[in-house]
């Protein structure tokens, strides 16, 4: 159910009033009844210790009499209901009074709100030093305190209802009140919003009573109409030049369109040119990098297949004393007759005698080794050229990047051997997607590089290779011991054409080149370097491949 503002407002405070009136109707009655408590019980203790003080000695002495006119006495206050005195056994030596209170048993009240029948019932002891002897027990007549106190309470309440039906009366006239000022702005607002979608503004207009919030927000509300009135004018001339300026604006743009258009042409034919500009850089980087493997490549394959051909040429030796063996034995055992066959099978022993088969048998194992393990160097050395051989090709695939370093060394290794030592730490790192040959060629330029650094100090230095996987990457780590490069030269360091080397010994473009087969992978490479002392170059690439 929906409640209006002026019901809201008169139950708002209507209830805030209703809570603190009983809040205050609560403490009164409380503080009452605490007064009422101490002022009966500090009358009656005071009433039961004079009473003491009068009657002790003739309680002491057993003067029955003197007891009797004493309670006799003070039983002519009209608020004592009745008085008895007994010893600390309770025998009862006098008692007198009203026949009610003193028949029913006794129990000492605490408070007023305890003695239901009108009678606060209080005791004193009877005391000789220290000796208890007896009891006075004493009936204080309430009734009139107790009818004071509901007269008090029954004018507290009617107060209380009073007040708050003035209250509620006065939060209706305040809830009417601000209903109609509300009403006014609510009905403005409404043709307001009508007039927003008609732009018509004419005729809006509150008046203005009363000097409140209420009266401020109605002139607010004037205030914005106006604002309104003069937007919507400045709207209309701001449309007027708008629809102006479109009719302009739609011959310029058809005429820088078709500018547009040719630039557009240009710009393809200027990125086709650029696009194979980089795969002629490419492809030339490339081919000097075959020129600086070349000779080393070329040794590292004659080396293994020079020793292959001469334990093949010894073999061969190998091979035409087992012949002859082998004739000697099949005619052996072509042989029928037995004198002839003696005479055949002695000379296989002198022959036997006279060749060292043992080390024949044996050498003959290591040959085949050697040869084996020289054919297989061939093989590496010719995988690496093969992945080599592609590097201008787009081919991603899942390859180890641990590989690419063996392969690699395999080929550069004649590059290396003579100036430094190769210390590999290759980390367990998963396949990731890469481009073979382009990866191939950025750890070829890292190695040379790191070797000629080395050279250039002449001095036999150390190249230590190490992979990891780092979070998300998978990290390759070039570090040497080299000449290190300049401070001022770090940040050209992957510019194009930019090279410290002498002339003839570098394109200025392996680097570079490197970066961008980096940021092709979607991942980064980068270097740091201490002039002096050697360099680190880092290569890292993501393990889930480019982002798309």
């Amino acid at each position: 159910m929906r409640l209006s503002l002026r019901t809201k407002t008169i139950i708002g405070i209507a209830s805030t009033t209703a809570v603190l009136l009983l809040v205050l109707v609560i403490t009164v009655f409380q503080l009452l009844n605490e007064l009422v408590d101490n002022s009966v019980k500090e009358s009656a203790d005071t009433t039961a210790s004079l009473f003491v003080s009068t009657t002790k000695n003739a309680f002491l002495s057993y003067d029955l009499s003197s007891l009797d006119a004493d309670v006799t006495e003070i039983l002519t206050n009209p608020n004592i209901s009745y008085v008895r005195v007994k010893d600390k056994e309770g025998r009862i030596y006098v008692e007198n009074g009203n026949t009610a209170a003193i028949s029913r048993p006794f129990i000492e009240d605490s408070s007023v709100s305890a003695a239901k029948d009108g009678i606060y019932d209080t005791r004193a002891p009877i005391m000789v030093n220290d000796s208890l002897y007896g009891f006075v027990e004493i009936g204080l007549n309430i009734a009139s305190v107790t009818e004071s106190v509901s007269r008090v309470r029954s004018w507290t309440l009617a107060l209380a209802l009073l007040e708050l039906i003035l209250i509620g009366l006065c939060s209706y006239i305040i809830g009417s009140y601000l209903m109609s000022q509300l009403v006014r702005l609510h009905e403005g607002a409404r043709h307001l919003g009508r007039a927003v979608k008609s732009n018509n503004y004419q005729n809006i207009f509150m008046r203005v009573r009363g000097k409140d919030e209420l009266s401020d927000l109605a002139e607010a509300f004037n205030h914005l109409v106006e604002k309104l009135k003069e937007e919507h004018e400045q709207r209309q001339r701001a449309q007027d030049e708008l629809t102006t300026l479109n009719a302009v604006l739609e011959e310029k743009v058809q005429s820088r369109t078709a500018l547009l258009h040719k630039k557009n042409f240009q710009l393809e034919n200027a990125n086709k040119d650029l696009k194979e500009t980089q795969v002629q850089l490419l492809q030339a980087e490339k081919m000097a990098s075959v020129g600086q493997l070349a000779a080393g490549v070329a040794h590292e394959i004659n080396n293994p297949v020079g020793f292959v051909s001469s334990n093949i040429s010894t073999l061969s030796d190998y091979i035409a004393t087992y012949q002859v063996i082998f004739s000697q034995i099949e005619r052996i055992l072509k042989e029928t007759d037995n004198p002839k066959r003696d005479i055949a099978i002695s000379d296989l022993g002198n022959m036997l005698e006279n060749q060292d088969m043992d080390f024949i048998n044996e050498d003959i194992t290591d040959l085949l080794n050697d040869s084996r393990d020289g054919l297989q160097r061939v093989a590496e050395i010719v995988k690496g050229l093969k992945l080599f051989s592609r590097v201008d090709s787009d081919e991603m695939q899942l390859h180890n990047l641990n590989d690419c370093v063996r392969t690699t060394l395999a080929m550069v290794n004649n590059q290396l051997k003579y100036v430094c030592t190769v210390d590999k730490e290759l980390g367990n790192i998963p396949d990731i997607p890469m481009n073979v040959g382009k990866i191939s060629q950025v750890i070829t330029n890292l190695l040379i590089n790191a070797g000629q650094a080395i050279e250039s100090t002449g001095k036999q230095g150390q190249v230590t290779i190490t992979t990891r996987k780092v979070d998300n990457t998978v990290e390759l780590r070039v570090e040497d011991t080299g000449c290190g490069i300049p401070p001022s030269h770090l940040d050209k360091l992957f510019n194009p054409f930019f090279t410290t080397k002498p002339e003839g010994q570098g394109t200025g473009l392996g680097l570079s080149i490197s970066f961008g087969i980096a940021q092709e992978h979607g991942g980064m490479l980068c270097a740091t370097s201490e002039e002096g002392k050697g360099s680190c170059f880092i290569l890292s690439l993501p393990i889930e491949g480019k982002a798309s």
